[in-house]
C-alpha cells in the first residue's frame, strides 16, 4: 500500500476488532509524534546552559523546569 486510498480500502475489509486495534495504534503513534516538539523545545532552552560559571544547581534547576 502506498497511498491513503489503498489504506482506506484495506481498513474497510478489516473486522471491527482489528479496526479497534488499528485505532489504538494510531492514537499511540500520534502521542509519540506530538511529544517530540516538547522535547525539542526543552533542548533549545537547555542548550548552552552549562557555560563557564554556571553552577550545577543552576543547571539542575533548569532541567527541573524551575526557572
Amino acid at each position: 500500500m502506498s497511498n491513503v486510498a489503498e489504506i482506506e480500502a484495506a481498513i474497510k475489509m478489516l473486522p471491527d476488532s482489528e479496526v479497534e486495534r488499528l485505532s489504538k495504534w494510531l492514537d499511540a503513534y500520534r502521542q509519540r509524534d506530538s511529544a517530540s516538539p516538547c522535547v525539542e523545545s526543552w533542548l533549545k532552552q537547555a542548550r548552552g546552559a552549562a557555560v563557564p560559571g554556571t553552577t550545577t544547581r543552576e543547571v539542575m534547576k533548569l532541567t527541573r523546569g524551575e526557572e
